[in-house]
């Protein structure tokens, strides 16, 4: 009988660990926040329908197999419209058409481009007004149209929803499958949808998971056909909870040397890594702030990873450390070095902060050099209120 309990726990346990993998029907949205741009050229209009009948009033682009057509409002003065042959039958009669005037852009940048695509104006405009974080998007055409370039917004954007233990989630995909997002909730339009998750920073590059309410959310292969999605969801335990570089996740191994080429590793403590370069004035910015962490946690094990070119670049770090007074460990990770450090870790922006805590587990990561409030509250929780000296 006790051989038989022990089985049957055995297998509640093994159970327990075991995903659950749904299928989740995806609805196409189409809209401009998140997307691929894509120049589009100038192409003659032959075969085309829906044309203004004055040639000199309109231009028809052309990118990824899609048409757009930019023309002059005949009837009023500096109106435009734009189109884009979304279903490829060469006709813009039966295509939306988006009206606009040239105060909409220059001026009160509050231009809202048709859903299936933006118009871009050199030199310095964004579309829809904003720029994606730290991103100039100005965007010019060899052959701009009264100085209008179209550009090619279109995206293959997916929402579902799924029930899972009593509760609505909500699944995205975004950036052509390759990023995902978990949320508890949606708008119904599709922009808004789409600044949420980049507001939030909710979206997460498809191979690696993400947990919500003690579940680990992995998200599976899109298939467009069915428009279906599958997510497989795990309770998080110590068993479950895998390595990915993402809080709430076990970090990555780090097995490096730096700079004097004595060994690095996380050691027994909380962890800070701080991934930077040189060449970076945004993490050359943040360093004030690491070194007042760096002396108010002394028990804090601070590891800066300089992402640069070659190790010609090595004087300049070590010039940096010593004129800066970045008194802890320094490791060097060179672009062409894959796998290395930056790579595992999936840092993409810098400077970017990754705190760990002494089980190997990441309890805080954040990009820019305008989050240390963040980080500094995280500190204090860990460490108290007042800063060691």
């Amino acid at each position: 009988m006790f051989l038989v309990f022990c089985m049957l726990n055995a297998f509640t346990a093994i159970k327990a660990q075991t995903a659950d993998t749904l299928s989740v029907g995806m609805e196409l949205r189409l809209q401009n926040t998140i997307t691929l741009t894509f120049s589009m050229y100038p192409i003659s209009n032959d075969g085309y329908k829906g044309l203004p009948t004055d040639t000199a009033s309109f231009r028809l682009y052309k990118q990824n197999e899609y048409v757009c057509l930019l023309a002059r409002d005949d009837n009023r003065k500096d109106w435009y419209c734009c189109a884009f042959d979304m279903d490829k039958d060469k006709d813009f009669l039966n295509d939306y058409h988006y009206y606009f005037t040239r105060n909409q852009i220059y001026e009160k940048r509050t231009f809202v481009p048709q859903r299936y695509g933006g118009i871009w104006v050199a030199p310095d405009i964004y579309p829809n007004g904003i720029a994606k974080r730290g991103e100039s998007l100005v965007r010019t055409s060899s052959e701009p149209f009264d100085e209008l370039a179209p550009a090619l917004l279109f995206h293959t954007f997916f929402v579902g929803s799924f029930d899972y233990r009593g509760k609505t989630y909500y699944v995205s995909s975004a950036d052509y499958k390759t990023k995902f997002a978990i949320t508890d909730s949606i708008p119904a339009n599709s922009d808004d949808i789409a600044r949420m998750l980049l507001d939030k920073g909710l979206l997460r590059e498809v191979d690696f998971p993400i947990i919500r309410d003690s579940l680990i959310f992995k998200y599976h292969d899109m298939n467009f056909s069915r428009q279906q999605c599958k997510i497989s969801i795990t309770p998080v335990n110590d068993e479950t909870l895998p390595i990915s570089p993402y809080e709430g996740f076990r970090a990555p191994d780090i097995s490096v040397k730096d700079i004097d080429g004595k060994p690095v590793s996380l050691g027994k403590g909380y962890t800070l890594l701080d991934f930077w370069g040189t060449w970076c004035n945004p993490c050359i910015a943040l360093v004030p702030e690491l070194v007042k962490i760096h002396k108010s946690y002394p028990s804090l094990n601070l590891v800066s990873i300089a992402f640069e070119n070659s190790m010609d670049d090595l004087p300049k770090l070590k010039q940096l450390i010593k004129q800066k007074d970045m008194d802890w460990t320094h490791v060097c990770q060179l672009r062409k070095d894959i796998p290395n450090v930056v790579s595992s870790f999936n840092v993409t922006s810098f400077p970017t902060t990754i705190l760990i805590d002494s089980s190997g587990k990441i309890l805080y990561r954040a990009s820019g050099n305008d989050k240390t409030d963040s980080l500094k509250a995280k500190l204090r929780e860990i460490y108290g209120k007042k800063p060691q000296r």
